[in-house]
């Protein structure tokens, strides 16, 4: 069992440990939920010198809706699922949400979403893109949610960005 906070601590914690290690951290690249987490880590100090979202939600509160959706649990209890979540981890969901984040991210940033992702709105990866200061979108068609992870062209435009020094 884990959340979204819980998912921007592992990323934190995994990138001290590398850099204890005496590793420079050149790039943390994220899909989905978990670029959600990796912008609001970002937003805190990360100590990675490039940052790559691929087709991130904008909105915690409009991912949990779809969760519950697909499990078939009401809004009642969505609501209730992000209240404990909030109560649990000591931070609101909108504080994960790209108006939020992207003015405190200062690393050169890369988003790369679909203009049909059907998990993720195309407008979300837009929104990161807009909050964002210098941040590059990429958008693509006809990859949706996951193929977008395994096309040769999103892969070489993400290596390239990775690697640029």
């Amino acid at each position: 069992m884990s959340n979204l906070p819980q998912f921007a601590r592992a990323i934190e914690y995994v990138a001290a440990r590398l850099q204890q290690q005496g590793h420079r951290l050149r790039a943390v690249v994220a899909h989905s939920l978990a670029a959600n987490a990796a912008a609001y880590a970002a937003s805190r100090g990360l100590e990675a010198e490039r940052l790559v979202l691929l087709a991130p939600p904008a909105s915690p509160r409009e991912y949990t809706r779809l969760f519950a959706h697909v499990f078939g649990l009401t809004e009642v209890t969505r609501a209730a699922m992000q209240k404990r979540i909030e109560e649990r981890e000591g931070v609101l969901m909108p504080q994960f949400e790209p108006a939020a984040v992207g003015p405190r991210i200062r690393v050169p940033t890369l988003v790369v979403h679909d203009r049909e992702d059907s998990i993720n709105a195309f407008a979300d990866g837009m929104a990161y893109a807009n909050a964002i200061g210098g941040a590059r979108l990429v958008a693509t068609q006809g990859l949706g949610h996951r193929k977008i992870l395994k096309d040769a062209h999103v892969l070489g435009q993400v290596a390239i960005f990775a690697a640029f020094t």
